[in-house]
């Protein structure tokens, strides 16, 4: 099987990269540029770590709007399955740099769909909810509440109309909260790694809570639907670990030992108030069962590897 995946030495892009490697024939469409990063020395040593594990991984430096780069990838590697993992990594820069992150998004993502292709699957996010003070399922309202979310969300119906019309089958994964080794340190979970190792103060939205998912797990679950029949279903990924950002950061200190002091701040306006993101679907349609507690996570992490 042939698989083409966009955003493949991105940080969640590599590690299934690295997983898929030697049991299919890979080739990687990605800018290899580690958007937010200013330092080029940084971004070096980060790309130069996501890919040093590559084997016979075929790939192609270009952009997502590129799109007769695009269609010529199309056209000679001839995929069996899209894995589209391309978007700018973080909420906050969707809403620091709008028009990049819409055209990126959609225009990119059309460009992704406008070629025979057996099975797309689509990486979405969580932020399509946007606030749930209860269990989510699949089945909730979709109510965003920050850009990110609403791009993500266009991009479902636009994969969902073009399934319909091209006759493709297409799973779309909804994450939370991923972290794992060669992550950037300004997302939550690595950011309070950072904070915890340095013992400098952690800062957290008080009276916020979330779900988490190890990227071992996202991972696991991403090859489960690759491989998988359950044609056209949406998912929920998580780790299955529902806890206050006080409390994460509270655990994450203490694995470390750290002295750091905690410090309530009040919570982002474009950050969602949730409940727990329940996955039972998954576990259901592709026996999916995640594999790591916080504090697995945690003991599996380098921190050398967080930028």
């Amino acid at each position: 099987m042939k698989i083409l995946i966009f955003g493949g030495a991105g940080f969640i892009g590599h590690h299934l990269t690295n997983q898929l490697q030697h049991k299919y024939d890979i080739l990687v469409y990605d800018n290899f540029s580690i958007f937010g990063v200013r330092h080029e020395v940084q971004k070096h040593k980060i790309i130069q770590g996501r890919t040093k594990n590559w084997f016979n991984v075929k790939t192609v430096n270009g952009s997502i709007i590129e799109n007769s780069l695009i269609q010529h990838t199309f056209n000679t590697f001839k995929p069996d399955v899209v894995v589209n993992l391309a978007a700018y990594p973080r909420v906050s820069l969707s809403e620091q740099y709008p028009v990049l992150s819409a055209e990126g998004m959609i225009q990119g993502l059309i460009n992704t769909m406008a070629y025979d292709v057996k099975k797309y699957v689509h990486v979405s996010s969580s932020n399509v909810y946007g606030n749930y003070q209860n269990d989510a399922d699949e089945t909730t309202l979709c109510a965003p509440i920050n850009l990110y979310g609403s791009l993500k969300l266009t991009q479902e119906y636009l994969i969902k109309s073009n399934a319909q019309l091209k006759g493709f089958v297409y799973n779309i994964l909804r994450p939370i909260c991923v972290f794992g080794n060669y992550d950037i340190g300004d997302r939550l979970v690595p950011k309070f790694i950072k904070q915890a190792i340095n013992n400098e103060e952690i800062f957290y939205a008080q009276d916020t809570t979330t779900d988490i998912t190890y990227v071992a797990d996202m991972v696991n679950a991403l090859q489960l639907v690759i491989e998988g029949n359950a044609d056209n279903e949406t998912f929920n990924i998580s780790s299955e670990h529902t806890l206050t950002l006080k409390e994460l950061a509270e655990q994450i200190a203490k694995h470390y030992n750290s002295t750091s002091k905690m410090i309530p701040v009040s919570r982002e306006k474009y950050f969602p108030n949730r409940g727990s993101l329940k996955i039972n679907k998954i576990k259901d349609k592709l026996n999916y069962n995640s594999k790591f507690n916080l504090e697995g996570a945690l003991a599996s992490i380098d921190p050398n590897t967080i930028h």
